[in-house]
């Protein structure tokens, strides 16, 4: 294929029901070298449709994997003994050639990298619902599909093999020891549904036309006495109008809940959790900061926004930052670039009034946390407004009195607009750090070594 020519090119791709490509393909002068060497990138800028893009990529991969197995093979059939290259020979090449594929695949294969709102439920350790565990087929299936190099049709080993993965990574997913069945089903289920609807697939239309499938074939209702097990599982073609309204539900629950004096904050937790994946893809589609506030109101609350943080990093912000203060406190207050500063000033000052322990670290916490843009040279009021307002949209801190025992407050301020309050300065920080993260909104420009370093 390397030596062929632009027309040996274009042939080939009639050969394969890959006619329309012909015209571009010439355009391009593609030829067998060009081809060969194309990448993901290079087919989406010469294919439209994705069918073709998928169907060209596995042709190409396929070539490149046949040629790399074979001679891998060969070296190793030249140095392995007379008998064993006799027993391979003939009818059992084939077999012993798709078993050196599945090994192959087994070695390489790792879980993919789920997304946030699949990440908060699986962090949590408990069984997701029904649409949850219907995102995590979804990118199993995408997956696998990366893996088998466009191909549809997983053989039974590599079903097994990402399941396997699957429950050794969340063991808590192997419900009652029933797991393992109902998740392959599920998955192959999947790959019936997206191998359905597709005409332009070489491989799925030979094998709809050798198991008789006929377009438009309606599938036969699961009596009520005969449904699987593994029915909770199983990809629908439409989304439930349901889940639409219990979301509902939640968030209208959250609201009133959020007005009361006195509130349940138990089921707080478990209702934010549920409504984790709308929240999540709110904030990626860039929905007003207001907007979500509105429908979210308790991520004004420092818990529920150190919590929410905890879920997408699985890391407990607030204990990080409170060792941050204490480890690098007194470091931070000895350096040169920070001893004429005002804030340290101020310090100084209040320290030779007050006399208890606790007292004195909560103040040398403060003053080395309003501090540390100094010690990075950054802008200071990108990070802190000290008795002043506030004047920049990102997230930053307001605080009133800082070296005040009993008049001292502190809040963390998100378009210009408080978003929390907070009684000290550790908790102030880590909400201010929480912020960026749970609300996706960007680093500014002067301050990103001192939240690098947070």
């Amino acid at each position: 294929m390397e030596s062929w020519s632009v027309d040996q090119v274009c042939n080939w791709l009639r050969q394969r029901n890959l006619g329309e490509l012909v015209s571009k393909f010439r355009e391009e002068e593609v030829s067998g070298a060009a081809l060969l060497a194309l990448n993901d990138r290079m087919v989406q800028q010469l294919v439209k449709k994705i069918g073709h893009q998928a169907v060209l990529m596995d042709l190409i991969n396929k070539y490149h994997q046949q040629n790399s197995g074979l001679q891998s093979l060969t070296c190793y059939c030249g140095t392995a003994s007379p008998k064993f290259t006799e027993a391979i020979s003939g009818k059992n090449m084939k077999s012993f050639l798709a078993r050196y594929k599945t090994l192959q695949w087994t070695s390489s294969y790792a879980l993919p990298d789920f997304p946030y709102d699949v990440k908060c439920v699986l962090a949590e350790k408990k069984c997701p619902d029904h649409s949850m565990r219907i995102r995590i087929i979804e990118f199993l299936q995408a997956d696998m599909t990366k893996y088998l190099k466009g191909s549809l049709y997983p053989n039974s080993q590599q079903y097994n093999i990402v399941v396997n993965a699957l429950l050794q990574a969340y063991p808590f997913l192997n419900e009652g020891g029933n797991g393992f069945l109902l998740w392959k089903r599920a998955l192959k289920d999947r790959f019936k549904y997206v191998r359905r609807p597709i005409e332009d697939d070489e491989q799925v239309l030979r094998n709809k036309c050798k198991f008789g499938h006929r377009r438009g074939q309606s599938r036969k209702p699961v009596s009520a006495e005969k449904k699987p097990l593994d029915i909770k599982l199983r990809i629908e073609e439409e989304p439930a109008c349901v889940d639409g309204r219990v979301m509902d539900a939640h968030i209208d629950w959250l609201k009133r809940e959020y007005l009361k004096a006195q509130r349940d904050w138990e089921e707080v937790d478990s209702r934010m959790r549920v409504t984790v994946g709308v929240r999540r893809k709110m904030i990626r589609d860039k929905a007003p900061l207001k907007e979500v506030l509105r429908l979210f109101p308790f991520l004004r609350c420092p818990y529920q926004l150190f919590r929410e943080f905890q879920l997408l990093t699985h890391m407990d912000i607030y204990k990080k930052t409170v060792e941050i203060l204490e480890t690098y406190s007194e470091n931070i207050l000895s350096l040169h670039v920070v001893r004429n500063n005002p804030i340290n000033i101020m310090l100084q000052e209040n320290l030779k009034l007050h006399a208890e322990e606790d007292v004195l670290k909560g103040m040398k916490m403060t003053a080395a946390c309003l501090l540390l843009p100094e010690v990075f040279g950054e802008d200071a009021a990108l990070f802190a407004a000290v008795n002043e307002e506030v004047t920049v949209p990102t997230p930053v801190l307001t605080v009133r009195n800082p070296f005040s025992v009993s008049a001292c407050a502190f809040a963390v301020c998100v378009e210009r607009e408080e978003l929390a309050r907070l009684d000290a300065c550790a908790p102030a920080l880590a909400a201010l750090v929480a912020a960026f993260h749970v609300f996706d909104i960007p680093w500014p420009r002067g301050l990103r070594s001192t939240l690098a370093f947070l």
